[in-house]
């Protein structure tokens, strides 16, 4: 994008011919017969060439600053003195607007506009001067071709004949179901000579599409006009069976950015590369990405659609489809349906290989394809239950499709049409129905329980969440999603869907379910790089699962866990319970001490309640106080635990800024499995948490 500021800075010229002030008075005039923005007279007129002169110019430029990097490879002028000789002549031409004065940020940007393809409101939208004549999009291009000669023959546009103007209505792919009726929206023409000729338009292969059969069918639209000129454009109909498909990428009539081709579901295209230890680019066009790149390129007969590049060095890397960052797709209801692309190979290896990832490290694994045929459309239809097979899980889909050439290296291939088509009769018995989280829960029948002060002397309220929303605060929480074990080999997949707000409470259900390859789902909430915070007073109000094997945790961790890791960034347990011990919540404490795990207090702790009351059945108010030599843990607001942070050089940890996590998770080294006697879904109920830090001099 044009730097206007740096253009500002960079304005050297004296004060006797700073024009911007208000515009450069129309008082020159000559050579107006001649005069076209083609300014280096390279036989082209362009937006960073000609557009940039110009601009340079009305902002004062000369010398090497008008022309440095702003003429042609062709150009036969380039001289600077050369070059505002002819614009200073031609001023009145310049005059975009009509309001008697050539100005940059009017008239100079107009021009800029119009030559970068800008028309109607976008083009002169906050561009035209207080003054101007000429204020509607329609009179400035009239003006702008008194001075353009697209062709380069010497004549502006407006002395000689164009050709036509043949716009589709509608988009250049149609897609209808089978055996709807087809109504073709046509297309417009203009002309510059001979107006409106979209009576005259010529339809070919209209009376060809049967959209009782299933096919790809070809309209052609026809344009002549007076002088013999004619222009062509086509549209696709695509006759689908009626069953449910899920577009991930498609081409269209106009679309620079590559993302305009995704579909609803999906926001990201983006590769993984071996030259960069596997990580990814992502919506760059390949920019972080050494082996492999993708563009927006025009196919003849669909329109704009993806193109993928394979390097020379022959690292694997591959491009694929996203939903984004935590998102994920269930689609099992495309059991025994299939996944199609279309593929076409422009040059290298035939050989293609996709996969479908559900969220890492749920993978379908490799699946090869045929080889293409090069230079030619190749449409793929692939089972969704051979995937399956291969480990997908259709609950926890995060990617379309992942796709790459098999050599991947020096390989040039587009892609087109991927979409996920239902089998038309249905997903079959085999589906497995789970009614979502949240669907069965109540609120609970526990007894008030103990509420924490609002307030506390010393102390000011420095952040608090009491979850009275709608949903959760993602300004404030992130949603983990994965099925990691957490270093402790739990048995839950990890998913945002598994938490959310009712009744004012923040609710975290722990599920029996088979998905992505684990028995349970719950989820896990962090504040990390969100709220952040060094010392003070946490309280967390809370209602505790029970259960063997349920592990539910309100607990931190050190902001710097990213660039140091565990232990080595602390780790700080306000609340943790066993769900078989559902009466006894306790605290700990981890750091690195030498570069070995340590932990306090190491055996059994805690608080544990008295005859039938336990953590399940009635709210809590689970605090710690953090300060500068010392850590202390209180249940409703009793003192249980204490620990000093200034005995050893591992212990600096805990004077460093930490976020939140509140998780619940299921089995795993210290609870153990869950068993016949544990009763699911189970909750963790989040009333509020608040953070107070010290109060300062008033």
């Amino acid at each position: 994008m044009l730097n206007l500021n740096r253009l500002k800075r960079r304005f050297r010229r004296p004060l006797m011919n700073l024009w911007l002030l208000g515009g450069l008075a129309l008082s020159s005039a000559s050579a107006a017969q001649t005069f076209t923005l083609d300014i280096d007279a390279d036989g082209r007129t362009d937006p960073l060439t000609d557009g940039l002169l110009v601009l340079r110019q009305l902002f004062g430029f000369s010398g090497d600053a008008l022309t440095e990097g702003a003429v042609g490879a062709a150009a036969l002028r380039d001289n600077p003195d050369d070059i505002q000789q002819i614009l200073e002549a031609n001023v009145a031409q310049l005059d975009i607007d009509g309001d008697g004065q050539a100005a940059p940020l009017t008239d100079g940007l107009l021009i800029l506009r119009y030559l970068f393809g800008f028309s109607g409101e976008s083009l002169i939208q906050s561009a035209v001067g207080v003054g101007a004549t000429r204020s509607e999009s329609e009179l400035v291009i009239a003006s702008l071709e008194g001075i353009i000669d697209t062709d380069g023959d010497g004549t502006v546009d407006r002395d000689e004949d164009r050709p036509p103007v043949l716009t589709l209505t509608g988009d250049a792919l149609v897609t209808v179901i089978v055996n709807e009726v087809y109504l073709d929206p046509g297309a417009v023409a203009q002309d510059s000579e001979d107006g409106d000729l979209t009576r005259s338009i010529k339809v070919v292969g209209l009376d060809e599409i049967d959209t009782s059969e299933i096919g790809t069918y070809t309209i052609v639209y026809s344009i002549t006009d007076s002088a013999g000129n004619v222009k062509e454009v086509e549209r696709i109909v695509a006759v689908n069976p009626d069953v449910e498909v899920l577009t991930v990428l498609a081409a269209k009539a106009v679309a620079a950015d590559p993302k305009a081709l995704l579909g609803e579901d999906f926001n990201i295209i983006g590769a993984f590369d071996a030259a960069i230890n596997y990580s990814s680019c992502e919506n760059d066009g390949g920019q972080g990405c050494p082996s492999i790149t993708w563009e927006t390129v025009v196919d003849d007969d669909r329109g704009e659609v993806l193109q993928v590049t394979h390097g020379a060095a022959g690292d694997h890397a591959g491009l694929y489809l996203k939903t984004g960052q935590g998102l994920t797709l269930d689609l099992s209801r495309f059991t025994r349906g299939k996944i199609l692309f279309d593929v076409k190979v422009i040059s290298g290896d035939p050989k293609m290989t996709m996969k479908i990832d559900c969220v890492f490290s749920c993978t379908s694994n490799d699946y090869a394809l045929a080889d293409a045929s090069p230079g030619v459309w190749v449409t793929y239809e692939v089972d969704v239950d051979a995937l399956v097979t291969k480990g997908l899980e259709l609950r926890a889909i995060d990617t379309g499709l992942v796709i790459w050439a098999t050599q991947h290296k020096n390989t040039v291939f587009q892609i087109d049409q991927v979409r996920w088509q239902a089998n038309p009769d249905g997903p079959g018995d085999g589906l497995v129905v789970i009614n979502p989280p949240g669907f069965d829960w109540k609120l609970p029948e526990a007894e008030a329980g103990y509420q924490a002060p609002t307030d506390y002397d010393g102390y000011r309220l420095y952040w608090k969440d009491d979850f009275s929303d709608v949903s959760i605060n993602t300004d404030n929480w992130n949603f983990e999603v994965n099925g990691n074990g957490g270093g402790n080999n739990e048995l839950q997949f990890y998913r945002a869907e598994n938490a959310y707000v009712r009744e004012g409470l923040l609710v975290i259900e722990a599920r029996e379910e088979a998905f992505a390859g684990k028995r349970y789902t719950s989820a896990r909430l962090t504040t990390q790089d969100k709220i952040e915070f060094q010392y003070g007073r946490i309280d967390i109000r809370a209602l505790l699962p029970t259960g063997q094997g349920l592990w539910p945790a309100l607990w931190m961790l050190g902001a710097n866990f990213p660039e140091v890791g565990w232990p080595r960034s602390g780790e700080i347990d306000i609340m943790e319970l066993l769900g078989q011990r559902d009466n006894n919540a306790f605290g700990t404490v981890h750091w690195s001490n030498d570069g070995n795990k340590a932990q306090y207090p190491n055996g059994p702790s805690g608080v544990t309640l008295q005859g039938d009351e336990t953590f399940h059945n009635q709210f809590h108010v689970f605090s710690l106080i953090w300060q500068e030599t010392e850590l202390e843990w209180l249940i409703d607001g009793v003192s249980f635990l204490k620990f000093s942070i200034t005995d050893a050089s591992g212990l600096d940890a805990f004077r460093k800024a930490f976020f939140l996590i509140f998780n619940v998770a299921v089995g795993g080294n210290l609870p153990g499995p869950p068993n016949n006697s544990t009763a699911f879904p189970q909750y963790m109920h989040v009333d509020y948490v608040r953070v107070y830090q010290v109060a300062g001099p008033e």
